[in-house]
């Protein structure tokens, strides 16, 4: 069964998928710890992030936020459901780097955690990339946290930054 409209060009129809994206829009406020590696203390940001609707399939964000070196990072990105390859998929890109990190993933079963997979360039080797995950956990509805990780050469997964998103 499909869930685009044949031959009608009346395009993809939102599922319960799509409804789930509606769960991210408003207004966040954003603070975040990161870790540059094992020896270094964690650093610290703030920012906000709005969050609305692009008709009813994709949720698009734009964030603004300090650095830990205090230059403010501006970020866009949307995510939606792909009813053709059956997962969610996305895209990120802001102002501090000129890569576009596209996902795709899945929800978990209980609907809390969104899981986000990625490739992107390598955070200690020049010209290598390396895997990463974003996972966006809502606590309620007012919580939610955005737990980003880089996997190692060894296929190990680490955190790196996990931020804490509470709606304004």
């Amino acid at each position: 069964m499909s869930t685009e409209t044949e031959g009608t060009g009346m395009g993809t129809k939102a599922t319960e998928q799509h409804a789930w994206l509606h769960r991210l829009v408003g207004t966040w406020n954003v603070t975040s710890e990161m870790h540059l590696g094992p020896d270094e203390p964690p650093m610290t940001g703030t920012g906000t992030e709005k969050v609305t609707m692009l008709g009813d399939l994709w949720a698009y964000v734009e964030g603004e936020g300090t650095m830990p070196n205090g230059e403010t990072m501006k970020y866009k990105s949307a995510i939606g459901y792909d009813v053709t390859f059956n997962e969610y998929r996305g895209c990120w890109f802001a102002s501090v780097s000129s890569h576009l990190w596209k996902y795709h993933g899945s929800l978990s079963s209980d609907g809390n955690t969104l899981t986000l997979n990625c490739e992107g360039p390598h955070m200690q080797k020049d010209n290598a990339t390396a895997n990463y995950r974003d996972v966006i956990e809502f606590i309620n509805e007012t919580t939610r946290t955005l737990t980003s990780y880089g996997q190692d050469d060894d296929g190990n997964w680490h955190q790196f930054m996990r931020s804490t998103l509470t709606r304004v």
